[in-house]
Order: C-alpha cells, then sequence, then structure tokens
C-alpha cells in the first residue's frame, strides 16, 4: 500500500526530540550527567547537535534516574563505569604536547565534583605522533585514577583535630596544636595538600631554623607528619612527605640540663620554704617527673611504698604519660620522716595555700629559680633532678634496666641517650690507665 494514500500514516505527529537540557529535566539529572551517557541514552545524532527520543526515554526510564547513576523507579538504568580518554594538542613554539582530560575533585566538605584538567606531556622530540601523546595521557590517567582533594593544610587540621585530638592525652594534644597553631598554620596553612611535598616540607624547616633549636624544629616535623599521615590513611594525600625528611641544624636557645652535686641539692632544699624544700629533696631520690611529684596523695602510700598512679597537669589531674610510668617505688626512711612534717590534712602531699596541687610553673618561677642563681646553680628546671638521678645511679654501677623502671621509662635507649650525662670524673680513670700503660 502507498504510504502517502494512508491519511492516517499522514497526520501521525514525529517523535518530539528533546535536547541536553530538556532531557536533564525528564530524567531529574544534570546537563553533564546527559552528556556523559550519550552513547546509553536513545540519542540521534544531528551534525554536531544530539537530540533524544522522548517517547523511548518515557518507556525505558520509567523512574527517575539520580546523579549516582541509579534508577528511583521501577525500571533500573545499567549505566557502565565512564572510562574516558581525554584528548590531547600541541602549543607553543617547541610544539609541547598537553593533554585535557576530567577529573574527580573532592572538596572539603567530602563531595565530588568534576572538572576539566589540563598536564604537559612533553615535546614533540619526545612524543613525534598524536598516537604516542595520547599513550602518553592513557599512562597518566591509569596512574591518576583517584579523585583528588582540594584542600588547604588550615582545613586539614580542622579535621583533624575534630576526629583525632579527642583521642589523643591531652598533654600530647596540646604539644600538637600549639605547634600548629602558633608555628605551622601561619605559614603553610593555605597552601593545598596537593602541593605539600618534601621539597615545602624541608624549606619550611629550613626557614624555622633560623629562629628555633632543633628540638623545637622536631616538634614542628613531629606535628606535621602526624597531621600529614592521618591525610594518607584517609586517601586524600599518596604518601606522607614528612618521611625522611631529616632536620636542619637549629640556631635557637637549647635546653642545657645540669648534673647537681649532692651539697647543691641540700643548699637549695635549706634555702627554700616548705612545702619545695622537701619538694627538691623528693625529687632528687625518686626521681619522678613534675607532674607525677604533685599529684602524689597520702593514700598512695602502701607503708613505705609509693604507688605511682597520676600527674597533675595544667592543675587538672591526668593519666600518667606512658603505660611504664605507672611503678611502685620504696621511699627511704629518711624521706618518709621529712614527708612527715608537711600537711597531712590536705589529700595532696605538696599541697597549695588553697588544698590544690602546688603549680610546678609557679614554685620554680617565684622560689626555686631565685634561690639558685643566689647560690650559683645553673638550673634548667625541675627535670634537672631527674637527670641527676639517673646519672648518679649509672655511675653507682646500678643496672641501667632498673634505672629505667626507676625513672618510669618506655624503654632503656631513652634513660641511656636522654639522661646519663658523663662527668669528668668519668673520663680521668681510664685515661690515667692508659696513661699508665705508655709511661
Amino acid at each position: 500500500m502507498n504510504v502517502l494514500s494512508n491519511p492516517e500514516k499522514q497526520t501521525r505527529p514525529a517523535p518530539p526530540l528533546l535536547d541536553v537540557r530538556q532531557t536533564a529535566a525528564l530524567l531529574n539529572v544534570s546537563d553533564s550527567w546527559v552528556r556523559r551517557h550519550v552513547s546509553e541514552l536513545p540519542a540521534v545524532k544531528i551534525g554536531r547537535l544530539v537530540r533524544f527520543d522522548s517517547v523511548l526515554l518515557k518507556n525505558q526510564y520509567s523512574g527517575n534516574v539520580s546523579a549516582s547513576g541509579k534508577s528511583l523507579g521501577k525500571a533500573p538504568v545499567v549505566i557502565q563505569r565512564r572510562y574516558q580518554s581525554g584528548s590531547v594538542y600541541k602549543r607553543g613554539k617547541k610544539k609541547v604536547w598537553f593533554g585535557m582530560f576530567r577529573e574527580d575533585v573532592r572538596k572539603s566538605d567530602g563531595t565530588l565534583e568534576r572538572r576539566q584538567r589540563k598536564v604537559r606531556l612533553g615535546t614533540l622530540s619526545e612524543f613525534p605522533t598524536k598516537h604516542a601523546a595520547m599513550n602518553e595521557l592513557q599512562k597518566h590517567l591509569t596512574h591518576n585514577h583517584k579523585p583528588s582533594v582540594e584542600m588547604t593544610f588550615s582545613e586539614l587540621v580542622e579535621k583533624w583535630q575534630a576526629v583525632i585530638v579527642p583521642t589523643l592525652k591531652t598533654s600530647t594534644a596540646n604539644v600538637y596544636t600549639r605547634s600548629l597553631r602558633s608555628r605551622i598554620l601561619p605559614t603553610l596553612g593555605q597552601t593545598s595538600i596537593k602541593k605539600l611535598g618534601r621539597y615545602e616540607v624541608e624549606s619550611f624547616l629550613a626557614t624555622k631554623s633560623k629562629t628555633y633549636a632543633k628540638n623545637t624544629l622536631r616538634e614542628l616535623r613531629s606535628s606535621l607528619s602526624r597531621v600529614l599521615s592521618w591525610a594518607v590513611q584517609c586517601d586524600w594525600l599518596e604518601k606522607n612527605p614528612c618521611l625522611g625528611v631529616k632536620l636542619p641544624n637549629g640556631t635557637g636557645r637549647t635546653i642545657t640540663r645540669t648534673v647537681l652535686q649532692s651539697d647543691q641539692v641540700k643548699a637549695l632544699a635549706a634555702k627554700l620554704p616548705e612545702p619545695y624544700a622537701t619538694l627538691i629533696l623528693f625529687l632528687a631520690v625518686t626521681g619522678l617527673r613534675i607532674g607525677e611529684a604533685v599529684g602524689v596523695k597520702w593514700t598512695d602510700f602502701d607503708g613505705e611504698v609509693l604507688n605511682v598512679q597520676r600527674r597533675v597537669y595544667e592543675c587538672k589531674a591526668d593519666t600518667l604519660k606512658t603505660a611504664k610510668s605507672k611503678r611502685s617505688l620504696p621511699i627511704p626512711s629518711a624521706l618518709l620522716v621529712r614527708l612527715k612534717i608537711l600537711d597531712q590534712s590536705c589529700e595532696w602531699v605538696f599541697s597549695s595555700g588553697t588544698g590544690t596541687p602546688v603549680n610546678p610553673g609557679n614554685a620554680l618561677r617565684r622560689y626555686v629559680q631565685p634561690v639558685a642563681r643566689v647560690l650559683g646553680i645553673k638550673l634548667s628546671g625541675w627535670h634537672d633532678l631527674r637527670h641527676t638521678l639517673a646519672t648518679g645511679l649509672i655511675q653507682s654501677g646500678v643496672p641501667t634496666k632498673t634505672v629505667s623502671e626507676i625513672l618510669g621509662h618506655a624503654n632503656v635507649g631513652i634513660t641511656l641517650n636522654t639522661y646519663t650525662h658523663p662527668v669528668m670524673e668519668n673520663f680521668r680513670a681510664p685515661l690515667k690507665e692508659m696513661a699508665a700503660q705508655l709511661f
């Protein structure tokens, strides 16, 4: 039958063709989603234009499609993973190949956004043909398949503080947050974490070495590494740029510990009022950290044995520094007699006038340091007494393991490397013996 002779076929309207925007509105998706899935939709190409058959769209996809590519209705939409190939082009007098592709970028709020990226591939001499340039681009796309992250170091620190800081001890968290807030964020805060490489870390430490000592530089590197290693665990960075970074030599003031003589300790105690005089003697005999000492209660004594089980940090009772710090020490009877002269009406052994634990900073600044200066004793801080005990015990032949247990160190290496200070007398005997053999 002649089609022209059939009036019904002559008057039947053609199905409406929809453009990208109309199709996106029909499926309840974005325009870019429609462009990415042209090959999977009933599309008609008219030159460079693309139109979609509305009837087939309604029949085939009865439900709305979400931006993730999953159907919200009865008829599922099977969307295959999109493997892009990108494109290449040449620019400049030297004919340099550039690649263009789209990259998934994870924003600081966790959402993904697809953005167009450009990467330099190489010169025409390196890749003489377009096919060679395309192969190089594919290598780049293969190695960079994970979504990149757009986040400044300041935003990373904010997330780290919200998630990780509550899991840390208060003293440890304060060390990190203080370094980050006052010394790192003013310099690196607005830097993208993608641009924080080894060179940037080393340059930062080299600049700070003109102001700070090596111990402070070690603290800065540790704070940086702690935050960036967490970013690696979150898949926001491929690797921690702080790994393997060596510290420069700092020029700032370095704390030098003083090993006191017995006469100097007694002279300090004789000039100080209570409870600071007994506190000096207590630290010199037990080697406790100052926070552990001011955190001792009368109830911690079991006869002559002291059970170290807490410390005071920033005027608040806190857990001990490490698991090894929890220890029991026999207190010599002479020291016990000295302790009993203190006020026992308060629960704290070393208490202030208001019944709170002694404030170590105030006590050192107002009482101990002024007396030490009058006596001509160079005292760096409370920790000098801890170093004094460790050095004296090892020089007396006490096994290093025993000294480490008394001090509550996590391992013997800390005792040997940090708390042992050779004095002139340690050198005299071996040198004298060698001289006797030669002369």
